[in-house]
């Protein structure tokens, strides 16, 4: 009542600019609307000054979109500005939770997926590298090949082996990418409420998911048996992961090896690698393994590098 009374005093004061009406609120809910963005526009100006930037924009826009959800005074905009606002004020964990009881999704439930940090991820890697330097020549069975390392044979004389295995991970996971025209999650950990998973990379399909591993190896000559370790944790892995999704999906895993071997010596490895693989793991998902050099994944090397047979 005292909003109508105050709106009718306003359009007799103000009457008619020009024969147009001024535009003026129809209800208390209008009003309000008008009011809070009014004062996030005014919060805007304050966010220029860099010790209120921060705060002022968060502001800014919790103003402006409580605003325009009392405009459009539409179900569904309530339902998005509350999730919306909620982002600014609470956890990410908390709304993804809730999120999955609307849903209704069980699923949500029997595993998270977060992504391994920068750190962790360069740990690993650096491991790798040094877990391959061959050291050992006298033992049967530990090299592949003997040439001069990748990097030393000039990739780029401007990178590091961290930095080479890093970016021929990243071309040779463009080439599954292409392979399916879908976008690999680069190094994602499944939590489950029992055990976390680690996985270089997944692919997830309407009805099945890819799980990616990579073994860069810029030495040329290294040893088997990590190689054959990595395999089987990998395995061991995947079949956990097993366990977490519904039974109708299934389940594939692209284990991809980039050194500088020519194709025979691939085709030696190969088949090294496919005889590690038991049948009840084939039973539980497909297992490919993808060989590739770094000139095949467009990192030439500056030195011509051959490749020897196993010994």
């Amino acid at each position: 009542m005292l909003f109508q009374v105050l709106v009718h005093i306003m359009k007799e004061i103000i009457g008619e600019v020009e024969g147009i009406e001024i535009l003026l609120p129809a209800n208390f809910r209008e009003g309000l609307a008008a009011v809070i963005l009014v004062l996030g526009l005014v919060s805007s100006f304050l966010s220029f000054k860099k010790q209120w930037k921060a705060h002022a924009l968060k502001i800014t826009g919790i103003l402006l979109l409580l605003g325009l959800c009392l405009f459009a005074n539409n179900t569904w905009s309530y339902l998005a500005g509350i999730f919306i606002i909620a982002t600014a004020v609470t956890r990410t964990e908390y709304l993804q939770n809730l999120a999955a009881i609307i849903r209704g999704n069980k699923d949500y439930f029997e595993y998270k997926k977060e992504f391994v940090s920068n750190k962790e991820v360069f740990d690993h890697k650096l491991q790798d590298i040094i877990e391959f330097k061959h050291e050992a020549p006298e033992k049967k069975d530990t090299e592949l090949v003997t040439a001069k390392p990748a990097f030393e044979a000039g990739v780029s004389e401007s990178l590091t082996p961290l930095q080479l295995v890093l970016i021929a991970e990243d071309f040779a996971f463009k080439e599954i990418e292409r392979r399916y025209n879908k976008p690999i999650q680069r190094h994602i950990r499944i939590i489950s409420p029992d055990k976390e998973l680690e996985f270089d990379g997944l692919l997830e399909l309407k009805n099945k998911s890819i799980i990616c591993a990579s073994k860069i190896i810029p030495h040329a000559s290294f040893p088997l048996e990590p190689l054959y370790q990595s395999v089987q944790y990998i395995l061991q892995q995947t079949a956990e992961y097993r366990k977490l999704l519904p039974r109708y999906k299934k389940l594939h895993v692209s284990y991809v090896i980039v050194s500088t071997f020519n194709n025979e010596t691939k085709e030696k490895l190969l088949r090294k690698l496919d005889a590690n693989v038991t049948s009840v793991t084939s039973e539980m998902f497909e297992v490919e393994f993808l060989l590739y050099s770094f000139e095949e994944l467009g990192l030439p090397l500056l030195d011509s590098i051959k490749s020897q047979p196993l010994i």
